[in-house]
Order: structure tokens, then C-alpha cells, then sequence
């Protein structure tokens, strides 16, 4: 006999299957034709799902977009986190998780354009952040604490000025018609090493 809980498991396997299944699909569609030409019902067919079940994980475009920045957070943080567990500095763990960024976006532009539009059209910006600022702000007060933040530092700005370098440089990269291979990294890495110059004591530069 089978068991609830194996049902259960079962059944909920199956839903994450489908959902990843939706998601893989759209941000193929968005690719492919580009965010505001992909409609809901082309995700659903693509996926091989009803409707009704592509609108019951998604109940729209915007929340696939969402979906996408979400991960990429995700993404860079695992990075910076292992850099961590290498006892690596703060700044180098700070330095590695927009690396990680610039490096995923770099590596599909065009999927990062029609996202990033997606995002935006989903008012993103201003209903739906990821949780990267918040990230931020953990880990610069556990190093004010340990002494390599600046104990003067208003961590909650600085992470703020942190999302709003990276955004930054993510529209301008987005606006340029052929940027140039590893320059968005580049001009990333060198715009939040400023920022961080500014609030590290000499104990968090000796770090690194």
C-alpha cells in the first residue's frame, strides 16, 4: 500500500517538475521572441501544460521574471559564500558575489536583456526586489562586528548604494549595443571596490 506521505511526495515532485518545466520554457520563449511577444498561453503550450496550470504557478509574465532574478541572487550568493569557507575576507566574499552576477550576465546577454525588461515591466525595482540588499546588510553588520566594516558605517545605506551600483551598471551595460566581452564585469568590479574602500577599516583592507 502506498502511503499519504508518499503520495504526498510524490505529487509534490511532480509540481516542482512542472513548474521548472514552465519556467525553462519561458525564459526560452523570452529569447527567443523576446519577453513582450511571449504570451502565457505560449509558455503553456511550450511546456506541454494547461493553461490553467501554467497561470496556477505563474499568474503572470511578471512573476517569471521575478522567478529569474531570484536565482541569480541565489546563484551568486552560493559563490560568495564558498569563497567564505576558503577564509576569504568579507570584501573578497563581497567582490566574488557581483563577479558571479557580472559573470551571468555576461554569459547570456540576451537572456539578461529580455529578463531585466520583464522585471521592469513587472515593476520589480519597486514591488518586488530581490533580496539582495537584505543579503548585503548581513553580512556588512557581521563584519562591523568583527571589526572590518567601519563601526560609524550605516550598513543599511551601504548595502542600499551596493544594489543601486549594480543596477547602475546593469542599465547602462543594457543600453549598449555591442559592449565590449568582460568590460560590465570590469567597470562592476572596479564601481563596488570604490563603495567598499569607503567603509572598510584597515583591519578588513589588511584581509584582503
Amino acid at each position: 500500500m502506498v502511503s499519504t506521505e508518499q503520495v504526498s511526495t510524490r505529487r509534490d515532485r511532480k509540481r516542482l517538475e512542472t513548474r521548472e518545466r514552465l519556467y525553462e520554457s519561458a525564459v526560452e520563449l523570452f529569447v527567443e521572441r523576446g519577453y513582450d511577444a511571449t504570451t502565457m498561453d505560449d509558455i503553456a503550450e511550450k511546456a506541454d501544460t494547461a493553461r490553467r496550470t501554467a497561470f496556477n504557478h505563474f499568474p503572470t509574465k511578471g512573476d517569471i521574471a521575478i522567478e529569474w532574478a531570484n536565482r541569480r541572487r541565489v546563484r551568486a550568493a552560493q559563490a560568495a559564500r564558498a569563497e567564505g569557507s576558503d577564509d576569504g575576507s568579507l570584501f573578497d566574499r563581497l567582490h566574488v558575489y557581483f563577479r558571479e552576477l557580472a559573470a551571468i550576465t555576461e554569459e547570456s546577454p540576451t537572456e539578461t536583456r529580455q529578463m531585466t525588461l520583464g522585471w521592469l515591466s513587472a515593476q520589480g525595482p519597486v514591488f518586488n526586489r530581490t533580496w539582495l540588499p537584505q543579503e548585503l546588510h548581513s553580512w556588512l553588520d557581521t563584519g562591523k562586528r568583527g571589526g572590518d566594516v567601519e563601526r560609524d558605517t550605516n550598513t543599511a545605506a551601504a548595502s542600499e548604494v551596493l544594489y543601486d551600483v549594480y543596477q547602475g551598471a546593469l542599465f547602462r551595460w543594457m543600453g549598449e549595443k555591442d559592449p565590449e566581452p568582460g568590460r560590465f564585469t570590469q567597470e562592476l568590479d572596479t564601481a563596488i571596490g570604490l563603495v567598499l574602500s569607503g567603509i572598510q577599516t584597515a583591519r578588513g583592507a589588511r584581509a584582503r
